[in-house]
């Protein structure tokens, strides 16, 4: 594939998983803030809205507020830097060796846009099964951070880390 076409895919995506994780908490917070829980498959899945002032599975929420939002945006910003530094370092290579990077990078930039925003981390898909497991809300960010991370390690197992070598 030519380089402009790759990066232009690429781009696609980044902006195709940013923008429909922006959407989706948009909706969520128009339609399930203040309601009740939502069922989608009875005893397994809600739809549930929640402001997630922490960071995943609720770490750093025992630190006080003054110090946990900018904590939490500096770790999320120099994330989000170090992968665009790391998609740059391997940018000669393909595009399906990059598309793990951007997917996940899509889904921290949703997430980082969100608390940026607001303060907080919209969530609201809520998997459980009925009462004996339940999972915390997440939402699409967290899903294509999942995404990506899956792609990665299925790369670095299936092909190696030489896969990861910039191409000339």
């Amino acid at each position: 594939m030519k380089p402009v076409l790759t990066y232009i895919l690429l781009l696609f995506v980044l902006l195709a998983g940013c923008s429909s994780d922006l959407l989706t908490k948009k909706l969520a917070t128009e339609s399930l803030k203040d309601q009740p829980s939502v069922s989608v498959v009875n005893g397994y899945l809600d739809l549930k809205y929640a402001e997630n002032e922490a960071a995943g599975f609720s770490l750093f929420r025992k630190v006080k507020s003054e110090i946990r939002k900018p904590l939490l945006v500096s770790m999320q910003l120099l994330g989000s830097i170090a992968l665009c530094v790391f998609i740059y370092i391997l940018r000669r290579n393909s595009f399906y060796t990059l598309l793990p990077y951007l997917v996940i990078l899509s889904g921290a930039l949703g997430n980082l846009i969100d608390r940026l925003q607001n303060g907080y981390v919209v969530d609201f898909i809520y998997f459980h099964v009925k009462g004996h497991f339940s999972w915390p809300i997440f939402n699409v960010a967290d899903i294509l951070i999942v995404i990506g991370v899956g792609l990665a390690l299925i790369q670095v197992f299936f092909k190696g880390p030489a896969q990861l070598e910039q191409v000339s």
